[in-house]
């Protein structure tokens, strides 16, 4: 019995023993995980914005889709829906529908930006938090491969491209041609081809989006697009660490060894920190060039037709004067633009000419547009890789510890639709993405016209034809036909705003970031160096500074704290290589 109870209090305090030493084990993994610092943010917020933005694009390719195809099937003369709106409303409606566009698309095609950085990272090929997303594939993972890339460009083009020929002026309405002088709103035919491919442009681009989000809804550490949280997930997945004794050195710095260095008073700009910047300057003054030859080249030829509808129609050059009036004008001497139209026999009437049939013309209308909306696009979305490289070098600056500014510190946390609204950059992007395709479809003006064709040799005055219905055209040899009436007083317009999208590009690429701080342009190993410490205060803010001790180090350390007051302003004139 006194055995017993021996083993019975021997138990009794290897129990106790164990609870005892529970509590350290806790307090000491508290404290390693202290160490590591702060957890990043796994974004879901954003994540559910881009589950939004997918679902107003499924919606509205389904509504492109059905309401296209019911068009087509309905009205097979004219593969549309004529209604009668004035030109401003117009104008109006097409510039709404491509702001809308450039937020549909901008929300689906972030899922596949956010999935190529996290596919890159599991290759290991992972350098920056921003790339060319279309134009930079992963090896393995399936939505970022080059091909799907291919698909997901065409359908972009093909989306920008069909809002241009959405609205057609229709002129084939020629019974009461009169009538329609005197009132204030025109014939306008909602073509039916180019909802049916807006609708296939946002189904491509709304599939795309979903196999991103479903066959890697696991393996997206975070949807956030801030580069010190990617930089802090891929050093807490284990993919890259801090270095010491580089505090001081810059992305543009980043093949060098581990040194002391001064520091610099003025950073490096983008063009030094990666290569392809020189290639999208290179891509966007060929489209600004291009942009100026296009008006010259309207005008040049406006000049030489004088007041014949097309090329080689007029018997005599009538005289002419250079205009700028928004509105397309065809007076006497003040003709602004040029016809182009679809079927050859219509532009210079000879013999050996083709012509198309309607259906033929209606999807040669939107892929002509797409050529020429296609080099746009590339450009601009190439335009985002700056723009992106100056947002993430622009949160990273904000955490400079500076005597002479107002030093707010920088968040590893930020509300993503605050952080576009408040940046500059993006501002100018979305606007430029919006306004610069809508331009081009006001600028081409196409029409629904009535041609004649090869057979047609009646000597009628259009007066005579002005009065026949439309029903009785066929017994005319006439046939519905689509141009393009090119404005080149708009195209000026089209060629500035080009100019000023170039400008401000060079601008972000030649910008030399001030102050000592070395810039990092969201290169996450870099940004892993300069931050040594990612523990942030109760408002998710750090700063980076001077963290030289006061026992007067020969060789100071700069780097982050969560407190303002314990980072103090960088010496110039002394030697930095830290911890």
């Amino acid at each position: 019995m006194t055995r017993v109870r021996s083993l019975a209090r021997r138990s009794g305090e290897e129990e106790s023993s164990e609870e005892q030493k529970q509590p350290f084990v806790e307090q000491s993994t508290h404290e390693d995980e202290e160490e590591q610092g702060q957890d990043f943010d796994k974004a879901s917020a954003t994540r559910y914005g881009c589950i939004a933005a997918l679902f107003v694009g499924v919606i509205l390719s389904l509504v492109c889709l059905i309401s296209g195809i019911y068009l087509l099937i309905t009205n097979k003369a004219k593969l549309g829906a004529s209604i009668s709106i004035s030109d401003t409303s117009r104008e109006v409606i097409s510039l709404v529908i491509n702001v809308i566009l450039a937020l549909c698309t901008d929300g689906m095609m972030f899922m596949h930006s956010v999935s190529l950085r996290w596919a890159l990272y599991r290759e290991r090929r992972l350098e920056f938090n921003t790339n060319v997303r279309l134009f930079t594939s992963a090896r393995v993972f399936g939505p970022n491969s080059w091909y799907i890339n291919l698909v997901a460009l065409s359908c972009l083009i093909l989306s920008y491209a069909s809002t241009s020929v959405l609205f057609l002026s229709d002129e084939a309405v020629l019974s009461s041609a009169y009538e329609q002088q005197e009132s204030s709103k025109d014939p306008v035919l909602v073509n039916a081809t180019a909802l049916v491919a807006l609708g296939i442009g946002l189904a491509g681009q709304a599939v795309v989006a979903t196999w991103c989000f479903v066959s890697s809804k696991r393996l997206i550490p975070t949807w956030s697009a801030n580069p010190l949280n990617t930089a802090l997930a891929a050093i807490q997945k284990g993919d890259i660490s801090h270095r010491p004794g580089r505090c001081m050195l810059s992305v543009h710095q980043r093949k060098m060894q581990s040194q002391e260095t001064y520091p610099l008073e003025k950073q490096g700009n983008m063009l030094r920190g990666k290569n392809l910047v020189r290639y999208i300057l290179v891509l966007l003054w060929s489209l600004a060039l291009l942009a100026i030859a296009w008006p010259i080249t309207i005008a040049a030829l406006s000049k030489s037709i004088g007041n014949a509808s097309a090329a080689g129609q007029a018997s005599e050059a009538l005289c002419w004067k250079l205009g700028f009036k928004w509105d397309q004008s065809s007076l006497a001497c003040s003709r602004n633009y040029v016809t182009l139209s679809f079927s050859p026999y219509a532009n210079d009437h000879k013999p050996n000419s083709a012509i198309f049939s309607y259906g033929t013309e209606a999807v040669l209308c939107v892929l002509f547009v797409c050529l020429i909306q296609g080099v746009q696009t590339i450009a601009l979305h190439c335009l985002e890789l700056l723009v992106n490289l100056s947002r993430d070098e622009g949160i990273w600056r904000q955490a400079h510890r500076d005597e002479t500014k107002n030093a707010p510190g920088t968040q590893l946390v930020t509300n993503p639709f605050r952080a576009a609204v408040l940046s500059w950059e993006n501002v100018f992007l979305f606007i430029s993405k919006a306004l610069m395709h809508w331009i081009i479809g006001q600028s081409l003006i196409p029409s629904v016209v009535v041609e004649d064709s090869k057979s047609f040799e009646d000597s009628r005055s259009f007066e005579s034809i002005a009065y026949t219905s439309v029903e009785n055209l066929t017994s005319l040899s006439l046939k519905n036909g689509f141009q393009f009436d090119m404005v080149y007083s708009r195209l000026i317009i089209y060629a500035i705003l080009s100019i000023i999208v170039a400008t401000v590009a060079t601008f972000l690429a030649l910008r030399r970031p001030k102050g000592c701080q070395p810039a990092a342009l969201g290169h996450l190993q870099t940004l892993a160096d300069l931050v040594d410490d990612w523990k942030t205060n109760g408002d998710g803010r750090i700063w980076w500074g001077d963290k030289t001790s006061q026992d007067g180090d020969q060789v100071r350390h700069a780097g982050t704290c969560r407190e303002k007051s314990m980072v103090g302003p960088i010496l110039c004139t002394a030697k930095y290589a830290g911890r």
